[in-house]
């Protein structure tokens, strides 16, 4: 009410006049009543193709899991502005009958390229389970994950994961290469490895696949 008195004294003849919210009613009364609101909107823009476009209102604290599939890279088909390189950080936990532990993650990213790293520590409860080692106990574990667009057609994907006990480290290592045929054909190319330090053993895999989409 003080405010009002404030305006009614200082802001003649202008807060005299009415607001279209309230016509009827002079200005300092719609203030002082909260019928009207001297806050301004805030609208969020994203500059499209079309030119600037407000977007839709987000609700508070919404985040995106980092943990959930992303995209493929979208593809290079010529030699524009690139995009700038984005950051993202993340910690999680993780609890299963197999294991118990937290990790801490960075991805970096920009059109044509993509790395994922993710270092942490836990317990294990069960060996050999979820790409472990032969043994329970304290372990630490890591994941570097690499994309590259090569091209417009083809994408390079490599992905280490490692688990380290107190006698025993075990390391999984694949690569593949995806080329686009035609719009709805890839030709698939994969290479893995699995080795044990404890046991000494090392297995091979390899894989050619030739995948529609519907």
């Amino acid at each position: 009410m003080f405010s009002a008195m404030w305006f009614a004294v200082l802001g003649q003849p202008v807060f005299l006049l009415p607001f279209p919210e309230a016509p009827a009613t002079p200005a300092v009364v719609a203030i002082a009543s909260s019928r009207v609101s001297l806050r301004r909107p805030c609208h969020s823009l994203a500059c499209l193709r079309a030119g600037w476009t407000p977007l839709p209102a987000e609700p508070l604290l919404a985040g995106r899991n980092p943990f959930v599939p992303r995209r493929p890279l979208p593809p290079s088909r010529g030699h524009g502005l690139r995009a700038p390189a984005s950051r993202i950080e993340w910690t999680a936990t993780h609890g299963s009958n197999s294991r118990v532990g937290a990790r801490y993650g960075m991805e970096i990213r920009d059109p044509d390229t993509a790395v994922r790293v993710e270092i942490g520590s836990g317990y294990r409860l069960q060996p050999y389970v979820d790409d472990g080692v032969g043994e329970t106990g304290p372990v630490a574990r890591g994941r570097v994950e690499w994309q590259q667009r090569l091209g417009a057609f083809a994408l390079l994907h490599q992905e280490l994961r490692f688990e380290a006990g107190r006698n025993d480290t075990y390391v999984r290592n694949a690569l593949a290469l995806d080329v686009e045929l035609q719009p709805n054909w890839t030709l698939r190319s994969r290479f893995e490895l699995r080795h044990h330090e404890a046991t000494g053993s090392t297995a091979t895999e390899s894989l050619l696949q030739l995948r529609y989409t519907f």
